[in-house]
């Protein structure tokens, strides 16, 4: 597997921005997009804790404890907010996180701690999400399933992000009907999943108060090396293709995926896992040579 570093920009205008990193699909690390936010000093855990420390929150494990092929995760705890936030200040090691987590609804007045930087065209306003993670966590390999673009920026640690472009999904060995990886890239079994050898991508350490800014379609996998937490910001995606694209992952192929899994659960798994692997042993029987130590 060949990673390269993320380009790193301190400022860049809109127009720059989309030549350079939009409509190429490259990712870039911005260090200056939240420079206005309140939010950048004022959302430490103890403000946090102050303010949302009595919610019930819903945690999620490990997603390696979930059924290999099934994309859905059912929540394995449920705790205070604040004593979850406990767990990530004092770098408890865990498995547990909070994903796709709107605190707004919760307590609308942290709207107001940050903004929408000119940067792009379309956010998505109504949908900031948050997510949360204890060191030695991970998120395994998948791209968004709506193909919007994401600012993802970083608060309270860091978090270690691994990206591939689309022309590399030959080699991720995609699961049939969902957006993402049967291969773990946190213990990567090069035995059991050779073609990741082939695989070129980028490797960043996102650091408090920098925005990773993950194009549309990207694979991304995410270690939480401390406890800590982000904002999500996303904007459609610019082209009227690859909005009918989301669209039509969410609404249908989603959909055929929850009902094959409801009805057919075991055997629908394993030819998913089967399809992946039988799929990249393709590439590797074009390319044999590049495999022989």
């Amino acid at each position: 597997m060949q990673l390269q570093a993320v380009d790193v920009v301190e400022d860049i205008s809109p127009e720059e921005f989309y030549q350079k990193y939009v409509k190429t699909r490259i990712p870039v690390k911005l260090k200056n997009y939240s420079k206005n936010w309140q939010a950048r000093e004022k959302w430490t855990y103890s403000f946090l804790k102050e303010i949302a420390g009595d919610h019930k929150v819903k945690l999620h494990g490990a997603w390696q404890d979930n059924e290999p092929t099934q994309i859905v995760m059912p929540p394995v705890k449920e705790t205070t907010f604040g004593e979850y936030l406990d767990m990530l200040e004092n770098d408890v090691k865990s498995d547990l996180r909070i994903f796709l987590f709107n605190l707004f609804k919760l307590e609308p007045s942290l709207l107001d701690d940050f903004g929408f930087p000119p940067i792009m065209d379309g956010y998505l306003e109504d949908y900031p999400y948050m997510f949360f993670g204890c060191a030695g966590s991970d998120v395994r390999l998948h791209y968004d399933i709506d193909l919007s673009n994401v600012f993802i920026t970083q608060f309270g640690g860091t978090k270690r992000i691994t990206l591939f472009d689309q022309n590399q999904t030959k080699y991720l060995y995609k699961l049939p009907f969902t957006t993402h990886s049967a291969a773990d890239l946190g213990n990567i079994d090069y035995e059991k999943y050779p073609a990741l050898k082939l695989a070129s991508g980028w490797q960043t350490d996102l650091l408090p108060g920098e925005t990773l800014f993950m194009p549309s379609g990207i694979w991304h996998y995410i270690q939480y090396i401390d406890g800590s937490f982000s904002l999500s910001l996303r904007t459609l995606n610019p082209s009227r293709m690859g909005k009918l694209q989301g669209a039509y992952n969410v609404f249908v192929i989603r959909k055929l995926d929850e009902y094959f899994n409801k009805f057919y659960k075991n055997s629908w798994s394993d030819y998913k896992l089967k399809k992946a692997i039988e799929r990249t042993n393709e590439i590797i029987d074009s390319r044999s040579a590049e495999f022989k130590d």
